[in-house]
């Protein structure tokens, strides 16, 4: 008679249910192979995020002009060059014919690139695309204004290319926005490195964890702070993208002063910032 059905029958050891302890360090196995796919990957998704980044793009697009540019350049002075020569030595009219005509043909793709290459450098580059960063551990107090704060940063970014492809802002006005931010960032960045930190020694020594809990506490209020400055100055960028924001040139301007603001605003919080870590 099988056993399976007998409520006092003993597991074999084979049956035996896993302990906590063994679940425990399972699940921290998985986690730690997770992360070493990710961090095996990132390099080959942050590569190819960087070769679609619209700023990246239009820097190779004015490389390979200004290298057609000279190429063709190089090659239409070389024949020409060539052409007066040969010619100087009363060399048959067909050579000199021949020896032209190659010269204009190299000069002509040469004058276009170049007028390209000009014409590309007068136009602004797109603003690069935010940097992947990555985020503090699960269960840092620095961890959910930096999610917060890298999706801000993808929104500003969007934001940003709108504003100046419609010409609603100045493009040194845009480009001042994305200096700002981006100094903004790093700003909270090195706050955030400073709560991990500090988290860190804490849970090495119980004795400085008495005291750094206050620490904590107080960094990341101005972490979340700070971040709270950076989505004002997303919403003043989407403000101008709404509609009819070119219909009226009052609005407009409010609506553009209100992005200066912000972006005043934000500077200013980010040095003050950066005065107060100092020692």
């Amino acid at each position: 008679m099988s056993g399976h059905g007998d409520p006092h029958r003993r597991p074999m050891w084979h049956e035996r249910p896993a302990a906590p302890a063994e679940v425990g360090r399972a699940a921290d196995t998985v986690r730690a192979r997770a992360r070493g796919v990710v961090d095996v990957t990132r390099p080959f998704l942050d590569a190819a995020r960087s070769w679609n980044d619209p700023r990246k793009k239009a820097e190779r697009r004015i490389r390979r002009t200004r290298r057609r540019a000279t190429l063709f350049g190089a090659a239409s002075g070389s024949m020409g060059v060539a052409t007066v020569t040969v010619a100087a030595t009363s060399a048959p009219d067909w050579i000199v014919v021949g020896g032209s005509g190659t010269t204009l043909l190299f000069a002509v793709p040469a004058v276009a690139a170049a007028a390209a290459y000009r014409r590309l450098r007068g136009q602004p580059l797109p603003a690069a695309a935010p940097v992947r960063r990555a985020l503090p551990p699960v269960g840092s107090a620095a961890r959910e204004p930096i999610e917060r704060l890298a999706a801000a940063e993808r929104s500003l970014h969007e934001l940003t290319g709108i504003l100046a492809r419609s010409g609603a802002v100045a493009a040194d006005d845009v480009h001042d926005t994305t200096r700002i931010a981006a100094a903004a960032s790093a700003a909270l960045t090195e706050v955030a490195h400073d709560i991990v930190a500090m988290e860190r020694a804490a849970l090495g020594s119980p004795a400085a964890a008495v005291h750094l809990s206050g620490s904590i506490g107080s960094t990341a209020a101005r972490l979340t702070d700070g971040v709270h400055q950076y989505d004002g100055l997303v919403a003043a960028a989407a403000l101008l993208t709404a509609p009819g924001s070119s219909g009226s040139l009052t609005a407009l301007d409010a609506r553009r002063d209100a992005l200066q603001f912000a972006s005043d605003r934000l500077e200013g919080w980010a040095f003050g910032l950066e005065h107060l870590q100092k020692p």
